[in-house]
């Protein structure tokens, strides 16, 4: 079974009704994951689709969580180092946190960091791991 990757629009379009007709395509697409294909979903599409969400569409923190945690749980899709964002997913449920910060600082510290310096006084003072720079 082929694997395609997806850009982030394709993902959009599956949360957003903005155009009929790519919407039409992306749920077509959609779906045959697990039955005629399967995809792909990288971290960079991941935190490109936050920032649209809440920047384009007018999403909370907490309604981004909640799609990208049902992303995870598609047939047939296969979300790039899974655990990480689920574990960041946490940090922005517990902690009130932005997405891209949690998984910058999960992230990290899965590479063995022992924290992440940040100018951000917020998202040092929210996630555990980020603390600032001074």
């Amino acid at each position: 079974m082929k694997t395609f990757g997806l850009d982030t629009n394709i993902v959009l379009r599956l949360i957003v009704d903005d155009d009929p007709d790519q919407r039409r395509a992306a749920l077509t697409f959609g779906a045959g994951l697990g039955r005629e294909h399967n995809a792909f979903l990288s971290l960079i599409s991941l935190v490109e689709l936050d920032w649209a969400l809440r920047s384009q569409y007018g999403f909370q923190k907490t309604d981004v969580a909640t799609a990208i945690g049902k992303l995870l749980h598609t047939r047939g899709l296969t979300v790039e180092q899974h655990s990480t964002v689920i574990q960041a997913l946490r940090l922005v449920e517990i902690h009130n946190a932005d997405f891209a910060d949690t998984l910058i600082a999960c992230r990290s510290l899965d590479e063995g960091c022992v924290s992440v310096k940040t100018f951000d006084k917020k998202a040092a003072g929210k996630i555990p791991g980020m603390e600032l720079l001074a």
